[in-house]
């Protein structure tokens, strides 16, 4: 029978620090900056300790309570004092199990292990607790792993330059932050010009008045665009630090992951308990033939960690690999939409882009005096309406589904991303087939596949033809 490591005690006793408050109102009462109030806070600072001594007591006795048994098959946490809870795993249910050894944690010799299976509520950890190393690694040791017998040979290891640009495509708000920052920055300048072509009309009176305002306007434009910079450079720096000395190592029923610089991880994933397999790209990706691989499994990814089997690939063939589960990717799906679907998909972004220089002939001759600021307003409104029209003119020739025997292949898009998305037929929850009124006149349907996970698993195809519905085996 082992305990936790002995920090777990602060973090027990932390449930208690609201205690503290009571010593801090009796300081407050009785403080005072001369020698009579020092003497009162000395005299009764047997409370303040007594408080301090119960929440530690408390957290001590929350520690010796939480104990671990290990077993042939089964790790055992019993934690509890009156009522006693005994949660028992055993090693082969163990969907992912992970230790986290954090850089101030190493000089203390504490690891955090982690142990999730299918059962319990999303996102909820079944097991997590702060060990030892030695104990961390007697009970990874029990976990079963990869066969290195066995072990899948030539699985390429990610360099520090693949780490650095999957870091810079799947940064938060990249492309978001570069715009909005492209916006204030160059919009402040033609704020400023305009209310300072207008002012300069008012009587010499306002002078001063308008003289500060010009002031404040650009600082704000340039402080609000470099604060959308900084939140990217700090998503890339944190992205940076979780991914670096990726290293990844298989068989065909284990994953052996480990990453990070400051925070290194360590996973076992069993292959059998991962939902699906999701490639990720984006237009510019799919331009310089990258992907990266994600997959979807549970105890796998966080908010702040995206599942990543591989970080970044580069090749003319994303089929054949050893995540790929046997299925070609490479070639086309087999149930697609038309060519005539190009109104479902990229009918909006296309006439926006069309209607916008007529908006911009109209806004000029209704305001003649904001012609600088009119073309800068007309030229970020139409970027991203170009880019959404390439984004959804390359997803009507990409999308698609294929059937493989017991598997499935989900081509399609979300947003400014693209999917490709490996899943056994067991693991599809629901199959929606949808028919607006637009629809059903031209003999179409939009089809909805949610699969299982921990998160919402939801892919949509667009403008399939009744006729596809009817032949594919999946939806019969």
């Amino acid at each position: 029978m082992y305990h936790e490591h002995k920090l777990r005690i602060l973090r027990y006793s932390m449930k208690n620090i609201w205690m503290l408050i009571f010593p801090f109102l009796r300081g407050l009462s009785v403080w005072t900056f001369d020698p009579a109030g020092i003497y009162a806070w000395i005299r009764g600072a047997w409370l303040d300790i007594a408080v301090l001594g119960i929440i530690l007591l408390y957290g001590y006795i929350r520690w010796y309570c939480s104990r671990i048994t290990i077993t042939d098959d089964a790790i055992i946490h019993t934690e509890g004092c009156f009522v006693v809870i005994e949660r028992t795993i055993p090693f082969e249910s163990i969907s992912v199990s992970s230790t986290e050894r954090v850089f101030y944690l190493i000089p203390l010799k504490a690891t955090i292990l982690r142990c999730e299976t299918r059962a319990g509520f999303f996102k909820s950890t079944d097991l997590s607790l702060m060990v030892s190393d030695s104990l961390g690694r007697e009970i990874m040791s029990n976990i079963p792993g990869i066969d290195h017998k066995n072990k899948i040979k030539n699985i390429p290891e990610p360099d520090i330059k693949s780490i650095m640009l999957f870091s810079v495509f799947f940064s938060s708000g990249f492309s978001g932050a570069v715009y909005i920052a492209t916006f204030f920055f160059k919009g402040g300048e033609i704020t400023r010009d305009i209310i300072e072509l207008s002012l300069s009309r008012i009587t010499e009176t306002t002078e001063m008045i308008y003289s500060r305002l010009l002031i404040g306007i650009p600082k704000i434009a340039v402080i609000t665009g470099l604060f959308f910079l900084s939140a990217w450079f700090l998503s890339f720096f944190m992205n940076v630090t979780r991914y670096a000395r990726f290293r990844i190592s298989a068989d065909r029923r284990y994953y052996d992951i480990v990453c990070g610089l400051f925070k290194r991880r360590r996973y076992k994933i069993k292959v059998q308990h991962i939902n699906y397999t999701d490639i990720r790209q984006n237009i510019i990706m799919k331009l310089c033939r990258a992907f990266s691989v994600n997959i979807s499994c549970p105890g796998y990814g966080s908010n702040s960690y995206l599942p990543v089997l591989i970080p970044l690939r580069n090749g003319d063939s994303i089929g054949g690999e050893f995540w790929s589960d046997g299925v070609v990717l490479d070639e086309k799906p087999q149930y697609r939409p038309k060519k005539s679907a190009f109104v479902s998909y990229a009918g909006i972004p296309a006439i926006l882009t069309v209607i916008m220089p007529v908006l911009y002939r109209l806004a000029e001759r209704l305001f003649p005096d904001t012609g600088e600021l009119i073309v800068f307003i007309f030229i970020m409104a139409e970027i991203p309406c170009i880019w959404f029209t390439a984004v959804k003119t390359v997803a009507l020739n990409t999308t698609g589904l294929s059937v493989y025997g017991d598997k499935i292949v989900i081509r399609c898009s979300k947003w400014t991303s693209f999917h490709t998305v490996i899943a056994k037929k067991n693991h599809i929850a629901l199959i929606q087939i949808k028919q607006n009124i637009f629809q059903k006149f031209f003999r179409k349907c939009s089809v909805v596949i949610w699969l299982n996970g921990e998160s919402k698993s939801r892919y949509t195809i667009k403008s399939l033809s009744e006729k596809i519905i009817n032949e594919c085996e999946l939806f019969n």
